[in-house]
C-alpha cells in the first residue's frame, strides 16, 4: 500500500495552524451547511483562525479571514466533517463554493475514515490526530481501525513526535500485519528510527523486516535505498552497496539515486575502476539530474585514483563542458575543482606547461574558487603553480 504516504511536510508549514496561505488583508466567507434532509444548526465553521456556528437555517458568516487561499473546516458531533478550499478576497464576502452550500454526510466509520484521509493528504496532521482519537473511541472494532491508527502514527511522524509514532505504527504492524497499510506502517516505523531518532542500527532491522515480510510492496525499493543510507552512515560500505544494488533492481523513483550511491560505495571501498564505470553509467542513463554533474566529476576522480590519467583528463574535461554551471549540494561550483584535477592529470601525463597555463586560467576565471567543503581551492592552485615554476618550468 502506498496511498497518501509521500507528500511535502512544507505544505503544513505553509498553511500554518489555521489553514491559510496568507497574502495580506481580510475577507469573509458565507454559506449554508446541510445534511441530506435539511439544514444543520450548530455546525462549527473554522478557517484562518476564526470560527462561528451555523444558525437554525444552517447559515453562517465567517468574518475576518485572512485573504488568500484558505481551508474552511466544518464539524458537528452527529456528522462527518468536511474541508473546502476557498479564495478569500480582501474586503469582500465570498460564497463557500459555487452552490453556496456544504453538505455533510452522516457519521459512519467509512465516511469518517475518508475525511481523515483528506485531512492527512492536505497535511493537517494535528486535526488527523484529534480525529483518529475520536474514531477509535467511536468505532473500536471497525475493520478500518488499523488504517486510522496508521494515519495517526504517520501524522505523529511528520510532526516529529517519533517515539509516539513508533508506538502507533508498531501497533499496526504487530496487531494487523495483513492490513493493506501494514507495509506503510513498517516503512515509517523504520524511518522513525533512522531519519527521526538516528538509531541507524535499529532502522536497518526495520527496513530489512519490510523487504522480507512484504516483498511485493511498492515500498521495497525505497526500503532498500534507505537501508543503504543507514549502512553507509555506519561505514558498512559493502553492505550498503548490496542494499543500493537491490534498490536499483527494484526500479522506481529511487533507482537513479541508488545507482549513484552504489558508485560512491565502490569509491569509498577503493574499487576505483568499478566506481568509475558506475558513475559513467549514471551519467549515460541520467544526464540531466541534480546528481549528473557530481557523477561526472567523481567518474574523473575515480579514474585518477585508478591511475588512468588520460581517461580521467577526458572525464574532468567533460564535467566542465557538459556542466559548466554545475554545483555541489551547497551551491559551490564544481567546475573549478574539475579544472584543478584536469591540471593534475596533465602533470601526471608530463604536459606541465599545459597544466601551468590551466592553473593560471583557474585563478583568472574563478578567483574565489572553493572546494565542496568551503575551503580555498585557490591555495592548492597557487601551490601547484609555484611547484611547477620551481621544479619543472
Amino acid at each position: 500500500m502506498k496511498r497518501a504516504l509521500f507528500f511535502l511536510f512544507g505544505v503544513f508549514v505553509a498553511l500554518g495552524l489555521y489553514g491559510c496561505f496568507r497574502v495580506g488583508g481580510q475577507g469573509s466567507v458565507i454559506g449554508e451547511v446541510w445534511s441530506s434532509t435539511g439544514p444543520i444548526e450548530g455546525v462549527l465553521v473554522e478557517g484562518g483562525g476564526k470560527s462561528t456556528l451555523t444558525d437554525a437555517n444552517g447559515r453562517f458568516l465567517l468574518e475576518g479571514v485572512p485573504s488568500g487561499n484558505c481551508y474552511i473546516f466544518f464539524s458537528h458531533p452527529s456528522y462527518t466533517g468536511a474541508v473546502l478550499k476557498v479564495e478569500v478576497v480582501d474586503g469582500e464576502t465570498r460564497s463557500v463554493n459555487a452552490e453556496g452550500r456544504v453538505v455533510l454526510k452522516e457519521r459512519s466509520d467509512e465516511n469518517f475514515k475518508e475525511y481523515l484521509f483528506t485531512l492527512y493528504e492536505l497535511g493537517f496532521y494535528e486535526r488527523v490526530l484529534e480525529g483518529a482519537k475520536d474514531f477509535l473511541s467511536a468505532y473500536p472494532t471497525s475493520p478500518l481501525a488499523a488504517g486510522v491508527t496508521f494515519l495517526g502514527g504517520a501524522s505523529l511522524f511528520y510532526l516529529g513526535r517519533y517515539r509516539e509514532a513508533i508506538e502507533s505504527l508498531g501497533m499496526v504492524v504487530g496487531q494487523f500485519p495483513e492490513d493493506p497499510f501494514a507495509d506503510d506502517a513498517q516503512y515509517l516505523l523504520a524511518k522513525c528510527f533512522g531519519e527521526g531518532l538516528r538509531d541507524y542500527s535499529r532502522a536497518i532491522i526495520e527496513y530489512r523486516r519490510l523487504v522480507e515480510t512484504y516483498p511485493d510492496s511498492e515500498l521495497v525499493g525505497s526500503a532498500w535505498y534507505e537501508m543503504g543510507d543507514c549502512l553507509y552512515i555506519l561505514g558498512s560500505f559493502p553492505d550498503a552497496f548490496f542494499a543500493y544494488e537491490n534498490a536499483v533492481n527494484s526500479g522506481g523513483e529511487v533507482a537513479p539515486r541508488a545507482l549513484y550511491s552504489a558508485a560512491h560505495c565502490l569509491y569509498r571501498m577503493e574499487f576505483y575502476h568499478r566506481a568509475a564505470a558506475k558513475f559513467l553509467e549514471y551519467v549515460a542513463l541520467y544526464p540531466a539530474t541534480d546528481l549528473s554533474d557530481d557523477a561526472q566529476y567523481f567518474a574523473g576522480a575515480s579514474l585518477y585514483k585508478a591511475g588512468r590519467f588520460a581517461e580521467a583528463l577526458q572525464a574532468f574535461d567533460d564535467c566542465v563542458r557538459l556542466y559548466p554551471q554545475g554545483t555541489w549540494y551547497n551551491g559551490i561550483l564544481i567546475a573549478p575543482a574539475a579544472l584543478f584535477h584536469k591540471g593534475l592529470c596533465l602533470e601526471k601525463l608530463g604536459r606541465y606547461l599545459e597544466a601551468y597555463n590551466l592553473y593560471l586560467e583557474i585563478i583568472r576565471k574563478y578567483p574565489g574558487a572553493q572546494w565542496a567543503d568551503g575551503s580555498s581551492l585557490i591555495q592548492n592552485v597557487q601551490f601547484r603553480i609555484e611547484w611547477l615554476k620551481k621544479y619543472v618550468l
